[in-house]
């Protein structure tokens, strides 16, 4: 169905839109867009996951028979954004200042790695997501947040063309919070179509 989306001005649009609310609004994903994409077994359990009640999830997970509903989510929302970024070439300014936020906390935990305590602006959730480890050394959690530092910076490289960041920043030169190239500050989104809600998509 989504295979011409390299064709499909109108396909590759709906396609693009819905991840885009996805992940910026937690909106659901119609189940032909996840088929294509690969990821409709982890978008059904998030799902399964999140109906739960608090009680009953930590008993099933207590006795193993769910896994942690937050590596499932970061999991599937690695998934989307890839997605979204190799279909959206240059995406829309509300996302890249999204990532920026996120790349400015992975640059605090690497100067900081004790940060990663300040439970009101670091959630559980974003450390899941990017590999880590409360419980490690503040140096083990240090390279953590760099190694995946250096990851987003390259994915913001490639999707707005700037000059990396990570060399400088882990040499002392930048400051935590890297400031968006112009033209990017400035771009408006091109999401034109918003899908209905269908339920929520929100962590426990």
């Amino acid at each position: 169905m989504y295979s011409d989306l390299e064709s499909d001005q109108r396909k590759r649009e709906e396609v693009i839109s819905s991840l885009y609310w996805s992940l910026m609004q937690n909106w659901d994903i119609p189940i032909s867009i996840c088929d294509h994409y690969g990821f409709t077994e982890d978008y059904r359990l998030f799902h399964q996951l999140e109906e739960l009640g608090p009680d009953e999830y930590k008993r099933k997970r207590e006795t193993g028979e769910v896994p942690d509903i937050l590596e499932v989510d970061a999991r599937l929302t690695r998934t989307v954004e890839k997605a979204f970024e190799s279909l959206c070439g240059k995406p829309p300014a509300p996302y890249l200042d999204k990532m920026n936020e996120e790349l400015e906390k992975l640059g605090q935990i690497a100067a900081l790695p004790e940060s990663v305590h300040d439970i009101i602006h670091i959630s559980p959730a974003f450390l899941v997501k990017y590999g880590i480890d409360k419980t490690a050394s503040n140096s083990e959690r240090s390279c953590q947040a760099e190694k995946a530092y250096r990851e987003l910076d390259a994915r913001f490289v490639k999707m707005t063309g700037r000059c990396p960041y990570a060399d400088e920043f882990f040499n002392g030169i930048r400051p935590v919070r890297p400031v968006l190239p112009e033209k990017a500050q400035r771009r408006k989104p091109h999401i034109t179509v918003r899908p209905k809600p269908k339920g929520r998509k929100t962590g426990l």
